[in-house]
């Protein structure tokens, strides 16, 4: 079917994205509506697990791919390496997938790519004067030509650093924005359909991550007295950003990470939680997204990343799959889960913890337990303080990480 049409059609059908799913385990909810979903369009979910439009199984065997984000507002490394050819490695290791990190400024700073990092040799001389989101154009047309499937993640609304909440309201941070100004909850909203609708022509883009790891005095929903105000409320935010996400590219899918804490006396409050972990109150307060559409995108990180009680408990690691269970895993496959962000230097390098690699090693062992073998490691380039990459310092391939993400795909 010709998608234009098909992409009208779905517009039409009022309110078809705020039909919920099931609800979860833990506290029983009247159903919002027994009226049948239209077909879904394009890529979707079904018992867990992605399809693409033709029905066929699509298994994410995905990396991040950061620097669009950054004050560089380009891929890493272009410095040393050639952006088709950083396309192209990532694709021969056995990556089919690329989450790309962007902020606002990736769509509205008009500066060239080559005024903010220099760029190696002539294989990136079709960047020179570019702007990054002429650049941004160009990378993802490569990379369906490639054949590599991508998620947008807008990471941050500041490409100076991560910011709790996909607004800015407060003067004292304006200066974070490449305008200079506030940023608000509708600019955010337009700025997710700006892409949306940009890419809808690329067979391989896949979906967008809302906002990469809600956190601070975001809550899911109401249930908190500190963080009574509703504009706060990161299950209203996601729902109104995915209703208008699909209203504009029908095709994709939507990746709605979790939060930190609720603290609402429901979830247990007591599990330490990385940023973007926490997915507990979906069980009880269930995203009024289409599940044909959704996917619970947690974030989850050892110690080489971030700190918790958990990693030096006497069980530490038998007491780890208890609290990856009630945080994201109780939820596959009724939901699509993959997990957007996990990775560390394991095991090599001054910043790396001794117990990282015995953390990445249960987490597969975890993952393949449940049969989820879908996520984006972090991440490709080396220049990740906390992570490391694939690759290493001197730009040559992790092979023990590779091995340990070939097990995870099930490919060992």
């Amino acid at each position: 079917m010709d998608k234009t049409l098909l992409r009208a059609a779905c517009v039409l059908v009022l309110g078809w994205w705020l039909l919920a799913p099931a609800a979860g385990p833990a506290v029983a909810i009247a159903a919002a509506s027994t009226a049948p979903l239209p077909p879904p369009s394009g890529y979707h979910v079904r018992a867990g697990r992605m399809h693409d439009a033709e029905g066929r199984v699509v298994q994410l065997r995905g990396i991040n791919h950061f620097g669009f984000n950054a004050p560089i507002l380009q891929p890493q490394f272009l410095w040393k390496m050639g952006w088709k050819a950083q396309i192209a490695q990532i694709r021969a290791l056995g990556f089919n997938a690329v989450r790309v990190p962007f902020v606002p400024d990736t769509l509205h700073v008009t500066t060239p790519v080559d005024q903010l990092s220099w760029l190696d040799g002539a294989e990136n001389r079709a960047l020179v004067g570019k702007t990054p989101l002429q650049v941004l154009d160009l990378w993802m047309a490569e990379a369906d030509r490639q054949g590599l499937y991508v998620v947008l993640d807008f990471h941050s609304v500041s490409a100076q650093r991560q910011y709790p909440t996909w607004f800015v309201d407060t003067p004292a941070d304006f200066a974070l924005m490449y305008h200079g100004r506030a940023y608000t909850e509708q600019d955010w909203i337009d700025d997710l359909v700006l892409v949306a609708g940009r890419y809808a022509h690329l067979r391989h883009f896949l979906g967008i991550d809302l906002y990469n790891e809600p956190h601070g005095i975001v809550r899911w929903a109401a249930g908190d007295r500190p963080a009574s105000d509703p504009k706060y409320h990161w299950k209203t935010a996601a729902e109104k950003a995915a209703a208008a996400v699909l209203t504009a590219n029908p095709d994709l899918l939507v990746f709605v990470a979790g939060i930190t804490g609720n603290w609402d006396g429901i979830e247990d409050s007591t599990i330490p939680m990385n940023y973007g972990e926490n997915l507990q109150p979906q069980a009880y307060q269930p995203l009024q997204i289409r599940a044909d559409k959704l996917v619970l995108s947690p974030h989850t990180y050892g110690p080489d990343v971030f700190g918790k009680s958990t990693f030096d408990a006497p069980d530490f690691p038998a007491n780890l799959a208890a609290h990856w269970e009630a945080l994201f895993g109780q939820f596959h496959p009724r939901y699509a889960v993959i997990i957007g962000e996990w990775g560390g230097h394991y095991g090599r390098g001054p910043e790396a913890h001794p117990d990282d690699v015995i953390w990445q090693n249960a987490l597969v062992d975890y993952l393949r337990g449940k049969g989820i073998d879908n996520s984006f490691y972090w991440c490709y380039s080396p220049n990740s303080r906390d992570t490391g990459g694939i690759l290493d310092d001197a730009l040559q391939v992790r092979e023990d990480k590779m091995a340990l993400l070939r097990r995870h795909w099930g490919r060992d």
